[in-house]
């Protein structure tokens, strides 16, 4: 799956440099690329102030109770009362309605079709569709889901895709803000979050040119707080494919604050390559050539990225202590690179991988060659996500004798599930507790 920021954090960029009247150069280039990031990952981390309460609390009545009441009221006037206040109840309360483990979405207007896509159907509007209550113009439908769910959807009227307006709770995306269910079992990561009382790590913005992909990427270098340029200490490293949006969507240095602060684990030099040659544009990336097993791909991270860093930052260059990670495609050209290149990568962590791609061949190439020095990281989502082929992997990887952890939790295949999981990648490679 290709991923892209949403629209609208480059409208905030591209207002800002209108405004600045700038001309780029390549490393004023970079400098608002770096200032780009951040704008994003700040909307992105947008608190959402959650009411407490349950929704039956909130809304004072269970929704069959209330559907019996509309069923069993014959004057028009009264029934369509009944609607309008409970609906106003529900839009106060600004949270799905959800009972015990059923989900009840709802739409009010005049419609002949009403879809809910999301990450449970994959997508699709035409496999739930709500149903409409006679006489009245409001549609509902019922869905029982895991407890400790998390998912992300929109609805569909008619032909017109559109934010639940009846939940004010959303996700960004790497398409956009969608609406977003929390089961009342799902809890949130809090080392997601921005903290004013820890030390924060700084971020370099770097432009490298490829002489191997005959293009120029962006390379963000998160250095921990305390680097020091005079100092001998060596740090270990992990290379994040996707990287600006594992900064903007994942939010992951924030981890790296929080999880250095509490000393969760030691300090760390991350590096964040981006796919496309401009952050800002994602019809520049070109994730889908090299992600999808390139060997050409993979000499460029070891022979133009890491060794332009090595040479500029006190980084740690043994395999054991160097990681590289990535979601979907990301997951699947960072196993490929851990299993080709052990000499430079001995950590791998895959959330979401797409070993799916020409036939399981990733899976396929580990199970017939010789154990490798590796340590992996598998986690994946249950609804509709990676968990047949990442299931399978693991089992290849347990026979192969290989000390790989694997996790599923029940979300869909986005950042919002990827950025919960980045603290056990972590800490699983480095914890100190």
């Amino acid at each position: 799956m290709a991923e892209r920021i949403a629209v609208h954090f480059a409208l905030v960029l591209r207002s800002s440099e209108a405004k600045m009247k700038l001309r780029f150069s390549p490393s004023a280039q970079f400098n608002a690329t770096l200032k780009y990031l951040s704008v994003a990952s700040m909307l992105t981390a947008r608190a959402q102030r959650l009411d407490p309460r349950n929704s039956t609390e909130a809304i004072g009545i269970r929704f069959h109770d209330f559907l019996s009441q509309v069923n069993t009221t014959n004057d028009s006037l009264a029934k369509n009362h009944l609607i309008e206040d409970y609906v106003a109840r529900v839009r106060s309360y600004g949270r799905a309605v959800i009972e015990d483990s059923t989900i009840y979405f709802l739409y009010l207007g005049n419609a002949k079709r009403v879809g809910v896509p999301g990450d449970i159907n994959g997508w699709s509007p035409a496999i739930d569709t709500m149903t409409r209550i006679p006489k009245t113009n409001l549609f509902f439908l019922a869905k029982t889901i895991h407890p400790a769910a998390r998912f992300e959807y929109k609805v569909t009227v008619d032909s017109i895709w559109m934010l639940d307006p009846l939940n004010h709770q959303q996700a960004m995306g790497g398409y956009g803000p969608n609406s977003e269910i929390w089961m009342p079992q799902y809890h949130a990561p809090k080392e997601i979050e921005y903290r004013t009382d820890v030390l924060h790590g700084r971020l370099d913005s770097l432009s490298i040119k490829s002489k191997l992909l005959h293009r120029t990427h962006p390379v963000f270098v998160y250095l921990p707080p305390g680097y020091r340029k005079l100092s001998r200490t060596r740090y270990p490293s992990i290379y994040v494919t996707d990287g600006g949006e594992y900064i903007t969507l994942a939010l992951m240095t924030n981890v790296l604050d929080n999880l250095i602060a509490e000393k969760r684990i030691p300090s760390i030099i991350a590096v964040f390559v981006d796919p496309r040659t401009d952050v800002r544009d994602s019809e520049t990336s070109k994730r889908m050539y090299d992600y999808t097993m390139s060997d050409t791909f993979v000499t460029f991270m070891v022979e133009e990225v890491r060794a332009r860093l090595l040479t500029k930052y006190r980084m740690d260059w043994q395999p054991e202590l160097t990681g590289i990670m990535g979601a979907s495609l990301g997951g699947l050209i960072s196993t490929y690179a851990a299993f080709t290149r052990p000499d430079i990568f001995g950590l791998c962590a895959a959330q979401s991988p797409s070993f799916w791609w020409k036939n399981d061949s990733m899976i396929t190439m580990i199970a017939n060659a010789p154990k490798k020095n590796l340590k992996f990281y598998i986690d994946t989502g249950t609804i509709r996500d990676a968990q047949e082929n990442a299931s399978k992997m693991k089992s290849v990887m347990d026979r192969k004798g290989y000390q790989a952890h694997y996790e599923e939790h029940p979300e869909g295949h986005n950042w919002v599930n990827w950025r919960a999981r980045i603290s056990h990648i972590l800490e699983y490679f480095w914890g100190t507790q």
